[in-house]
This record gives C-alpha cells, sequence and structure tokens, in this order.
C-alpha cells in the first residue's frame, strides 16, 4: 500500500507547528478520560461510549506556537471507514490499553498493524499507553513487563504507564510524541495555553483555566 501519512504543518515564518494526534484503543479503556485530564485537569468518572471527538490544545512553546489536534475515536469499531480516515490524516498515534483488562493490549496489536498498514510504514509516532497504574497492586509484574519489552524492544514505540482517574505522568504520553516527532519541546502546567473541545458532530466548544498538574510515573 502507498504512503498516506500527512506531512506535519509548520509555518516557519510564523514559528507555527501543528500536530495531529489520534487517541485509539479498545472500549472501556480510558481514551476519553486521558484526554481530559491533559487538557481539562479533569476525570470523567462516567463511561460515555465516543464516536468521535476531536480537541485542540494551542501552546507558547519557546517562543513558537504550538497546536494540538487531539482526536478522540471510538472504542466499539463499528466504523471502519472513519477509523481508515482517521489513520490517513493524522501525524502520531497514542493506543490505549487497561493494566485490568488484559485483552485490551491484543486491541492495540490489531490497531497497531492497522496503522502501519495504512501507512506503508513503521516509521509512524505511536505511544503504547498503559491506563489504570493506579491498580498496578493486582497486576502481574511478568504480564507488565512482557507488554513493556514488546512496546520499546520488538515494536520500537513508546511507552507509558499512566492513571487518568489520579492525574498520574499523562502528561508524558504527550512528551513522548512529540520527542518521536523531533519536537523540541518543553510542556509543563506553566506553560500558556488555550483549550478547546470540538465535536466532530455538534462542534460544541469548551474552555477551562489552567491549573497545577502533579505527574509521577513511568514514561519510557
Amino acid at each position: 500500500m502507498s504512503n498516506r501519512s500527512r506531512s506535519v504543518q509548520v509555518d516557519r515564518g510564523a514559528n507555527k507547528i501543528y500536530y495531529r494526534i489520534t487517541v485509539m484503543g479498545g472500549a472501556g479503556v480510558g481514551k476519553s478520560s486521558i484526554i481530559s485530564q491533559f487538557l481539562y485537569d479533569r476525570f470523567l468518572s462516567e463511561y460515555k461510549k465516543t464516536v468521535e471527538e476531536l480537541h485542540r490544545g494551542e501552546y507558547d512553546v519557546n517562543g513558537s506556537k504550538l497546536t494540538l489536534d487531539i482526536l478522540d475515536t471510538a472504542g466499539a469499531y463499528t466504523f471502519p471507514a472513519m477509523r481508515r480516515l482517521a489513520i490517513s490524516t493524522s501525524d502520531a498515534f497514542v493506543l490505549v490499553y487497561a493494566f485490568d483488562d488484559p485483552t485490551s493490549f491484543e486491541e492495540v496489536k490489531t490497531l497497531r498493524d492497522e496503522i502501519i498498514a495504512e501507512k506503508g510504514t513503521e516509521h509512524v509516532p505511536i505511544v503504547i499507553v498503559g491506563n489504570k497504574c493506579d491498580r498496578l497492586d493486582d497486576i502481574d509484574q511478568i504480564e507488565r513487563e512482557t507488554v513493556e519489552t514488546t512496546a520499546c524492544i520488538e515494536w520500537g514505540n513508546g511507552y507509558v504507564e499512566v492513571s487518568a482517574k489520579d492525574n498520574v505522568n499523562i502528561i508524558g504520553i504527550f512528551k513522548e510524541i512529540l520527542r518521536q516527532c523531533n519536537y523540541q519541546y518543553a510542556l509543563s502546567p506553566a506553560v500558556k495555553r488555550r483549550r478547546a473541545s470540538m465535536s466532530v458532530i455538534s462542534n460544541n466548544v469548551m474552555t477551562t483555566k489552567e491549573k497545577k498538574r502533579h505527574n509521577s510515573c513511568k514514561s519510557r
């Protein structure tokens, strides 16, 4: 298949950089909660099925304007055409599985294969995210290490363990994505940002004030 990867948009004269990131994974693994914590410092306690929703974060970083469009996708893969379009128009991918659902990593494997097939190359910025690290006491250590080895060594992708519930290491996901995109970031809670959520269907807009974020966990 031909490479249909879109290129990152860079306006050097205006110091503007634009990335489109798609967040994918099985149903109920915490994709929407991860995005909500990163952009709005809010945990979504009630599960709601997502069809597709686009969020935007705008940052002033080292004198440049960085725009991140973050697409939240459906966990139930009943919209294959939408999924293919999301893959073909995205620069980077966050693939989420849940520590308390071992089968959700099989979904990640399937999605990664589909991304590589659609892009026509393995050289795609991808971060594998293990969510719900607040429940690690109940998780097999060998299983965790196997997943990390697969992601980092076998696939050559990034790997981050997070807790959307406790807002642990969420920012590490997006730092790793930017590192893979070769962008010299300085993302931190102190960065000035304008954030909006734009539903693909209804185009609703939300804005929030910046709050301090605590992050401490594993990021590779």
